[in-house]
């Protein structure tokens, strides 16, 4: 495992979100949980978000108590039909929130932002990088902004 690698980080941050109880700011026990739930996949199989985070899921069922009070959403930056718009991105994320509202604590996970902005083949040009960071500094404004102040609510761009 790369220790740098974007991806690893944000399956810690998801444990990490997921299992607060459980992992108490124990980074070695956040690796395990981590290794735990891609070892229940096919090897050599990649893992993408969204059966990470549903396995994840399952699992904290079985390990932590009192999950009512927690909500986990997926925003996927782009529909298939249509290409990257900050309108649709903004949509999303508004539907989102309200459905994660009534939770105390909330985990929103944003995942295709990046080949969203720049898709497969393409470069990254200043302006697209420029694009990107926009993105992600308009997702962390708007959510800080529209949860409740007394709700803690975390953001995860995958």
């Amino acid at each position: 495992m790369n220790q740098t690698d974007p991806e690893e980080i944000s399956k810690l941050q998801v444990v990490c979100s997921l299992f607060p109880k459980t992992v108490q700011g124990d980074l070695y026990l956040a690796h395990q949980i981590k290794a735990s739930i891609e070892a229940s996949f096919p090897e050599n199989s990649p893992v993408s978000p969204q059966p990470f985070i549903s396995r994840a899921q399952e699992l904290v069922s079985k390990l932590e108590e009192d999950r009512n009070s927690a909500g986990i959403e997926l925003v996927t930056a782009q529909t298939p039909q249509t290409p990257f718009s900050m309108l649709e991105f903004r949509a999303n994320l508004l539907s989102a929130l309200k459905r994660i509202c009534r939770f105390e604590t909330g985990l929103v996970v944003l995942t295709g932002l990046k080949e969203a902005v720049c898709p497969k083949g393409c470069r990254w040009s200043p302006a697209r990088k420029r694009d990107y960071e926009d993105a992600i500094r308009f997702a962390r404004d708007f959510c800080s902004k529209r949860s409740r102040p007394s709700s803690k609510l975390s953001l995860i761009i995958f």
